[in-house]
């Protein structure tokens, strides 16, 4: 082994380390750039092959979207949260000590939980919404979402929605962990009757190119009063999603994959992730 092949520091300068005593002068720890030819690239190539492998991640978000991007009326958000383990009611404590996706397969034993501290968006939309749920209609359950400061259902805002998978990702680096879902919003008719459950949403919410952030304070139904003639507080719960702005931008992408042709698939993928991950590092532990 050459000298300029073993570890030691690097200096541009034989004076910079001739200078210090800490350093030693010996060839077999300081390797000079100019003796070696060795210089830092004005571009730095992604890799000897000359592009940027995918991450696993990447790659495994973007193939389990790639199956469910086509349907119709198709929803992508990701939820920020924490993963529970069922028995002990702890987050989980996997073997990892970086970001990884769970297997779908093995899910059963924990469970996922949107509530988290509340934050500050930078930028944001102030909507006052309230969810009624209808049953019994024959339909399933539906949403009628109503804007709190007119009485008035929101434009598309009557759905059916229906979870089609979803995709867990445990972050030990962060306070939060995300799980990735894949919905269908389909339209409805105003349902008859009385609705059985409703939750009030004071939303901030702002977007970002492909995509839409939403920070939501729910508060659920009130409750009975208490023996004592007191009425406890209604539950309040904060989620944090990020959420494709327009899916089918994804779809033409996928479309592109399978004519052969170039596409951007995976770049927005990276986008998506990006943004769930900075949110994550930002944020405060779960109350």
């Amino acid at each position: 082994m050459t000298s300029n092949e073993k570890l030691g520091y690097h200096s541009q300068n034989e004076g910079d380390t001739e200078s210090d005593p800490s350093v030693s002068n010996t060839d077999d720890f300081v390797v000079r750039y100019e003796s070696a030819g060795h210089h830092l690239p004005r571009i730095l190539e992604p890799s000897i092959f000359g592009f940027q492998p995918t991450s696993d991640i990447t790659k495994v978000v973007g193939d389990f979207l790639y199956n469910h991007v086509g349907r119709e009326n198709v929803e992508i958000e990701a939820k920020l949260g924490i993963l529970v383990d069922k028995n002990l009611q702890t987050r989980l404590n996997l073997p990892v000590i970086s970001e990884t996706v769970i297997n779908p397969r093995d899910d059963g034993w924990f469970s996922f939980k949107s509530n988290m501290t509340i934050g500050d968006p930078v930028e944001y939309r102030h909507i006052y919404e309230t969810d009624k749920f209808y049953t019994g209609t024959g339909s399933g359950k539906i949403r009628v979402t109503v804007d709190q400061r007119t009485n008035k259902v929101i434009d598309g805002g009557i759905v059916k929605k229906t979870n089609v998978a979803h995709l867990n990702i445990y972050s030990p680096c962060t306070h939060l962990d995300y799980r990735i879902s894949v919905n269908v919003e389909k339209p409805m008719e105003m349902p008859n009757g009385q609705h059985v459950f409703e939750r009030n949403k004071n939303r901030l919410s702002y977007s970002h190119q492909l995509f839409k952030i939403d920070l939501t304070q729910v508060k659920g139904p009130e409750k009975q009063r208490l023996s004592d003639g007191t009425l406890p507080s209604p539950d309040l719960t904060h989620e944090l999603e990020v959420e494709f702005l327009n899916p089918r931008i994804l779809l033409e992408e996928k479309l592109k994959i399978e004519k052969q042709q170039s596409n951007r698939y995976l770049d927005i993928i990276e986008v998506f992730l990006n943004n769930i991950r900075v949110l994550a590092k930002r944020s405060l532990p779960p109350q």
